[in-house]
């Protein structure tokens, strides 16, 4: 099975831990309260594990679903969950992606965390039936919200790290396609005592699209919405009503 983050998974973590650190604040922030039910959480596109980690450091003792189909991300995901116990015991990976993982049928939240621009408009429209016919009616759906336009973006240096005496360093640029997608392009450098010892690209494809758009797609499938941070998050709308 081939790999869309062949190229990303060997530095994701060194140059976005720091950035994604900020953003899990504000999934944790957001899950403060839940009552889980004993249902499970669903992590779509879980990554490398930063935001499963996040899910599980405030909501300790619930299942978490953790969904990767890309099997190079997945390795790192493995690896992170069986290093903590904390996680090995709550975490499961679902190779699958979520339109067609064997999800329960009950959950009480989904987390979408850098994941969303990888779902089309049909995409979505398949995810908010599955999730609404499987949320608890006090449940919880965040979404980050990651390209809500389709733009041209001239490349930037989007974060740095230093991991030992290696320099790591990601650049990001972006071509407008038309009003729904937009071609990525990363490139990454490494540097030791002053020498590059790596530099490597890739690209991807993404699907914009901003909070208020998605919050006239979800009112179809039942549900209100509110923008905290950079996060939407979802309620059933019966239970949004009783607060």
């Amino acid at each position: 099975m081939t790999s869309t983050y062949a190229v990303t998974a060997q530095f994701y973590d060194a140059v976005a831990s720091e950035q994604r650190a900020a953003v899990d604040r504000e999934f944790e922030h957001c899950l403060q309260g839940i009552e889980t039910g004993g249902a499970p959480i669903v992590d779509i596109g879980a990554g490398t594990g930063l935001t499963t980690r996040a899910i599980a450091r405030i909501c300790p003792h619930t299942h978490i679903l953790a969904i990767e189909p890309d099997p190079v991300m997945r390795a790192a995901l493995m690896t992170r969950v069986c290093s903590e116990s904390s996680l090995r015991e709550y975490v499961s990976i679902l190779p699958q992606p979520l339109l067609s993982a064997p999800l329960p049928p009950v959950i009480s939240a989904a987390v979408a965390s850098a994941s969303l621009v990888h779902f089309d408009f049909q995409q979505r429209q398949e995810m908010w039936a599955l999730l609404a016919s499987r949320l608890l009616p006090g449940g919880r759906v965040l979404i980050e919200i990651q390209c809500p336009v389709a733009e041209d973006v001239e490349e930037r240096s989007v974060a740095t790290a230093m991991v030992g005496q290696v320099r790591y360093e990601a650049l990001a640029s972006a071509r407008r396609l038309n009003e729904q997608q937009q071609l990525w392009r990363m490139r990454y450098v490494a540097i030791f005592d002053g020498v590059e010892i790596a530099r490597e690209h890739t690209e991807y494809l993404c699907w914009t699209v901003s909070a208020a758009q998605l919050l006239s797609e979800v009112a179809d499938f039942g549900f209100t919405g509110q923008e905290i941070g950079n996060l939407l998050v979802l309620k059933p709308e019966a239970s949004a009503d009783s607060g």
